[in-house]
């Protein structure tokens, strides 16, 4: 046996296997490099790699590294900015869908303060011209602004009808007069803000005037001696001398005044929420004045005696107060103002008679009591852009526990008239308004 030959062709045959297997295991090794190659290109390796593994995914194919893909991890809260993930609340239904669906708007982060420019807006959408400002969904409701808002009233000053001390004769209604009404205020942090308010002077007016030239004349008054006629006994009852009064009967001629000047000034803090309501609570004072003539004069204008009446009325207090803003259409508002406080009146009053110049019947009194002022406006509004619009609606004032002349003035007159003061009766004024409010 040729154990030679034997060894020499196992040994060929070993060696073929060998180097086949090796074949075998070098190109596995290439493989699989070339795949984990393409894995840390995709995961952040150099960029030479992963050159290789966009080759090997083919032409087009765009390898990134995971360290340029940003989530809301990676960012501090305070640090994103609009347009980032956490910002997905957009409006994608309705009229707005169209516009909004992709977009993606500051919910929270970023807009903790309107004084940065990511905060412009309204989380409700009323725009400028509701109570929050410029819309713009974000967690602030508006940028800060300031607003002007000045108001032409036409109102009435109602009650006292028929008050006249002239017999068979009465004096005018009081009429509509144009009060003023001017607004200015301020939304520093979007909520909270603070409001002025002040309204007239503006004065109401009546009249009369009667004229009898026969001799004697024939216009009487109803003023009389309240302390009875005299008597042998008691020939000056209470002091008081009714033919003092002689002028005011027989008379040829009688003239009256009667005014009413009215203002007001307050200031509120105001509280904006959801953009169409606003809340204030604040202080106001009003002013009240009343101002009466009645004078006459008889025997061919040779006898005069005149009687003057005045009052004020001063109201300081706390009132709370809420404005509404409704929608109706894409510019157009309805609205509703609401005002109540409750007021203390410091009152006083001064009556004077006076006969041939002579003053014969002086008294002066001041007092003090609660009053409750009621302020209700409805009203349309108009949108004229962002930073204008225009009202125009109704208005009504009512103030309780008032002092008004007709009740300080009565017919009997006795040396006892205005040494108290009537503060019973209320005051009462309604009309219109027309405005323009201006914000910047």
């Amino acid at each position: 046996m040729n154990i030679p030959l034997i060894h020499s062709v196992i040994r060929r045959h070993a060696a073929r296997v060998l180097a086949i297997a090796a074949a075998a295991m070098i190109a596995g090794s290439g493989a699989v490099a070339s795949a984990q190659t393409g894995l840390v290109g995709a995961l952040g390796g150099d960029q030479q790699v992963s050159s290789s593994g966009a080759a090997m995914f083919g032409p087009g194919t765009k390898i990134i590294s995971a360290s340029d893909v940003r989530t809301a991890a990676d960012v501090s809260p305070s640090g994103l900015a609009p347009g980032s993930i956490s910002q997905a609340m957009a409006t994608t239904s309705g009229p707005l869908g169209s516009l909004n669906a992709g977009r993606v708007a500051q919910v929270n982060y970023g807009c903790q303060s309107c004084m940065q420019g990511s905060c412009n807006g309204s989380c409700n959408g009323y725009g400028m011209s509701g109570y929050g400002g410029q819309s713009m969904a974000c967690g602030i409701p508006c940028d800060p602004y300031y607003y002007v808002f000045v108001e032409a009233m036409y109102l009435e000053r109602n009650g006292a009808d028929g008050f006249s001390l002239t017999r068979n004769a009465r004096m005018d209604d009081f009429g509509f007069e144009w009060v003023p009404r001017i607004t200015f205020g301020t939304l520093p942090n979007c909520v909270n803000g603070y409001e002025f308010t002040f309204v007239g002077p503006t004065e109401w007016n009546r009249n009369l005037r009667v004229v009898d030239t026969n001799s004697p004349g024939t216009i009487d008054s109803h003023l009389f001696d309240g302390d009875g006629p005299a008597t042998v006994a008691n020939p000056h009852p209470q002091n008081f001398d009714g033919t003092f009064l002689d002028p005011f009967d027989n008379a040829n001629l009688q003239t009256q005044f009667y005014n009413t000047e009215y203002w007001s000034a307050e200031l509120n803090k105001t509280l904006v929420g959801w953009d169409v309501a606003r809340a204030l609570f604040g202080g106001r004072v009003i002013r009240v004045e009343e101002d009466y003539g009645y004078a006459s004069e008889k025997d061919i204008f040779t006898s005069y005696s005149d009687l003057t009446a005045s009052t004020q009325n001063t109201m300081a207090g706390l009132q709370l107060g809420l404005d509404l803003l409704y929608p109706v259409t894409q510019h157009v508002y309805t609205d509703v103002r609401l005002r109540g406080g409750l007021y203390y009146n410091f009152a006083d009053s001064d009556v004077r008679l006076r006969n041939q110049g002579v003053t014969v019947l002086h008294n002066s009194r001041d007092d003090d009591d609660f009053s409750g002022v009621f302020d209700i406006g409805l009203g349309l509004r108009y949108q004229l852009g962002e930073m204008l619009s225009i009202r125009g609606g109704g208005e009504l004032l009512y103030i309780t526990n008032t002092a008004l002349v007709p009740g300080q003035v009565k017919a009997n007159v006795t040396n006892a008239m205005g040494t108290r003061i009537d503060m019973n009766d209320g005051l009462l004024f309604y009309g219109g308004s027309f405005g323009v409010e201006l914000r910047y």
